[in-house]
């Protein structure tokens, strides 16, 4: 089999993302894989204008695949297409795309989806809540962006799973510490932003977590720094990412998920090598740190 090229598109360079990319290079590495990681820098129209300057070049080494993790729930739909009709593989990392379905239909290349069950994964933070907050109260939630499908989804899990008494108070932010901490800081310029009014703050993503933690506690009244340092803070990652953080109790529990950049590209690669279309979606594993049976609701 000739070496593959395979071009990875990822939205930004936060922690999972960087994570990602490292396994990539790994796993091209032990593959034997060409490969070549761009950054969108969370903007859409920057990752289709990326890929479409590669689609439509007059190379004629093209690559083999895109792996592409979109910065928009929309997924690039049209980018897509073009990729397909151009004979290139089109894998999507953590996004649930409906147009996915349709593009298996042509067999010349393989399309299919690799990912972390974003959904899953708000059931299982929402679990926690529920754990912690068996009588109910009020969680502070910093959410990533509205148009992302990872954002939505693992609201959706939160929501179905945690018990109707608890109340969530939401704050959007971009994938990134610094700007959980800014959305914060803005936030708690309302004189109703109380600490005495909440319970539990949780992230949509572990740097989410850290960087509202950052922001209420720089809290100038002592009062206020007081209740808010001592509140739990919940997160979402990696395990090398939050098991440490969890075990230093920064965060009090965490969602524990995986990369997808392996499965996808091991999995890209026994297609191209077998001419077969793998299974539409794949997911990988997630679960709670701690176990949530060794959650202690709060006093």
């Amino acid at each position: 089999m000739k070496k593959l090229r395979i071009v990875v598109s990822l939205p930004n360079d936060n922690a999972y993302q960087h994570q990602q990319s490292v396994v990539a290079r790994a796993t091209a590495e032990a593959l034997g894989c060409d490969l070549q990681v761009m950054n969108a820098a969370d903007d859409s129209i920057t990752q289709s204008q990326q890929l479409l300057e590669i689609i439509q070049s007059s190379a004629v080494n093209k690559p083999d695949a895109f792996l592409v993790e979109p910065v928009t729930a929309a997924g690039l739909p049209l980018v897509a297409e073009a990729a397909v009709n151009a004979g290139i593989a089109w894998v999507i990392s953590n996004s649930d795309v409906e147009y996915v379905r349709a593009l298996r239909k042509n067999p010349r290349v393989p399309v299919f989806t690799v990912t972390q069950g974003q959904y899953e994964i708000g059931r299982m933070q929402g679990k926690q809540l529920a754990a912690l907050l068996p009588n109910g109260g009020s969680v502070l939630s910093l959410e990533g962006p509205s148009m992302s499908s990872v954002a939505a989804q693992r609201r959706e899990g939160v929501a179905k799973s945690k018990p109707s008494e608890v109340q969530l108070t939401t704050l959007r932010s971009k994938w990134s510490a610094d700007a959980a901490e800014q959305s914060v800081v803005s936030w708690l310029r309302l004189a109703t932003s109380r600490a005495e009014k909440f319970s539990v703050v949780a992230g949509q993503t572990h740097e989410l977590a850290l960087g509202a933690a950052k922001a209420l506690q720089n809290v100038e009244d002592p009062e206020q720094k007081k209740l808010w340092s001592a509140m739990p803070f919940l997160g979402i990652g990696i395990a090398g990412q939050v098991k440490p953080l969890v075990d230093r109790r920064v965060l009090a529990a965490a969602v524990v998920t995986s990369v997808t950049m392996e499965l996808a590209m091991r999995i890209l690669f026994r297609a191209i090598e077998t001419q077969s279309q793998p299974a539409e979606c794949s997911i990988v594993e997630t679960s709670s740190y701690p176990e949530l049976d060794k959650l202690r609701p709060l006093q």
